[in-house]
C-alpha cells in the first residue's frame, strides 16, 4: 500500500475509532448524574457538606439545561470551556464576577464532578484533564468578604427597633455574636439555649440523622453568648416562636409554619437585610429601588451588590476577634475550625499589627513588674 493510500485512509480510521469510543459510553442525563455523585458524597462526607455539594452542582444543572444538554456523553472541551466562562460572570446567583478564589474552588468542584462521571462511562476519558484551574497570585486567596462593623450596627439596630425578637434578628445576632455556621444554627433546639443561669450559653450536639454539624461530634461544646443575643433569645422563645415538635419530639429553636427553619431561610434573612435601601439606606449604586431587581419581593437580594451572606458574618466576627487578640485556640474551639485555618483565611493582621499587640499583651502581664527574668 503506497503512502498516499495510508494517508488517505487515516481519516475514516478516525472517524471509525472516534465512533467506537463514543458507543462505549453510556447515556445519562445530567440530573441523574448529579444524583449519582451525591449519592457517592454521602458516604465520605457530613450531610451538611452533602448539601453544599447539591446547592454548588445545581449550577451546572442549570448550565446544561440552558445549552439543551440532556445526555452527558455529549459534554466536550468547548462546551467545559462554556461552562467556567457562564459560571464566572454570567450565572443567576450572583451580582459580581466570582473572585478568583472562588472561581477556582469552582473549578476543582467541576473537575471532581467529570473525574466521576469518567469512572461511570458518562463521559469521554480524560475530559477531566481540560479542566484549567487558574493559580493564584499572593492576595487572591482570600476575598474580603466582611461586612463593614459600621453597617452591621445599623442593620442590628434596624432590626432591633422594627422586628425585634424575630427569626431575622435571632439569625443576625447569631451569625453577628456567635460565628458559627449556619448549620450550627440550624441543628439547635430549645433545650439547647441555656439562658436562666449565671452565664448563659449555647450547646451544640450532632444529632444525625435529624440534624448534623460540620465536623459531626468535633464541633459538639459549649460556648458562652452575651448580651443583647440573650435577651433576643429569650424574648424570642417566650414570645415569637412558633410551637413545632419534629416527628423524632424534638423542640427546633428556630421555626416556622412547616416545622424546622430551613438554611435557606437563614440565608435570605442575611441577604435581605444587607441590602442598604432595606435598612432605609441611600442605594450607594444609585439604583432606584422602584426598579432594581435585588429590591423586588422575592429570592432577588442576592443579587445587590451590597448584599452578603451568613460566611461573612462569620468572616467578619472571626478576623474581629483575631485582631483584638483573642487567642486561637479559643477562637478555634468557640468557632469550629482549626488555628491552621484561621491564619490562613482570617488573621488579615501585616506583621507590625501582630508585634504591636504581642507588645501591649506583654505589658498588660508585666503589669508594671519592674523585676528581672521570667518577666
Amino acid at each position: 500500500m503506497s503512502e498516499a493510500d495510508t494517508t488517505g485512509d487515516l481519516p475514516d480510521a478516525v472517524k471509525k475509532l472516534a465512533d467506537q469510543v463514543h458507543r462505549s459510553l453510556q447515556p445519562l442525563e445530567p440530573a441523574d448524574g448529579i444524583k449519582r455523585l451525591l449519592s457517592k458524597k454521602s458516604a465520605e462526607v457530613s450531610s451538611q457538606t452533602v448539601d453544599e455539594y447539591e446547592r454548588k452542582l445545581d449550577n451546572f444543572r442549570q448550565f446544561c439545561e440552558m445549552k439543551g444538554i440532556d445526555n452527558l456523553n455529549d459534554l466536550n472541551g468547548r462546551k467545559i470551556n462554556q461552562y467556567r466562562r457562564w459560571r464566572r460572570t454570567e450565572s443567576a446567583d450572583q451580582s459580581a464576577p466570582l473572585a478568583p478564589k472562588t472561581m477556582r474552588d469552582e473549578l476543582y468542584l467541576l473537575q471532581d464532578q467529570l473525574s466521576f462521571f469518567e469512572n461511570i462511562e458518562a463521559v469521554p476519558d480524560g475530559l477531566s484533564n481540560k479542566v484549567d484551574i487558574p493559580k493564584l497570585d499572593d492576595g487572591e486567596g482570600v476575598r474580603n468578604t466582611n461586612l463593614d462593623p459600621e453597617r452591621l450596627e445599623t442593620i442590628l439596630e434596624y432590626l432591633n427597633k422594627y422586628h425585634y425578637a424575630s427569626r431575622a434578628h435571632v439569625t443576625w445576632l447569631f451569625f453577628a455574636q456567635v460565628g458559627r455556621r449556619p448549620g450550627g444554627l440550624y441543628a439547635l433546639d430549645v433545650e439547647d439555649i441555656h439562658l436562666d443561669c449565671e452565664n448563659p450559653y449555647i450547646e451544640f450536639t450532632h444529632r444525625p440523622p435529624e440534624t448534623t454539624l460540620k465536623n459531626k461530634s468535633k464541633s459538639e461544646g459549649e460556648i458562652a453568648i452575651f448580651e443583647p443575643l440573650v435577651s433576643v433569645l429569650k424574648d424570642y422563645i417566650e414570645e415569637n416562636r412558633i410551637e413545632v415538635t419534629t416527628e423524632t419530639g424534638r423542640e427546633p429553636l428556630l421555626t416556622s409554619q412547616e416545622g424546622r427553619l430551613s438554611k435557606t431561610s437563614m440565608r435570605r434573612y442575611i441577604y435581605s437585610y444587607s441590602r442598604p435601601c432595606a435598612v432605609g439606606n441611600d442605594c450607594p449604586h444609585d439604583r432606584d429601588p422602584d426598579s432594581c431587581d435585588a429590591a423586588q419581593p422575592g429570592d432577588y437580594a442576592s443579587k445587590c451588590p451590597s448584599s452578603r451572606s451568613p460566611y461573612a458574618l462569620r468572616h467578619g466576627y472571626i478576623t474581629n476577634q483575631v485582631d483584638n487578640g483573642f487567642p486561637m485556640r479559643l477562637l478555634s474551639d468557640r468557632c469550629d475550625t482549626s488555628e491552621e485555618m484561621i491564619e490562613k483565611h482570617y488573621d488579615e493582621r501585616d506583621e507590625s499589627d501582630k508585634r504591636n499587640l504581642r507588645t501591649e499583651t506583654m505589658k498588660e502581664l508585666r503589669d508594671g513588674s519592674t523585676g528581672g527574668g521570667y518577666q
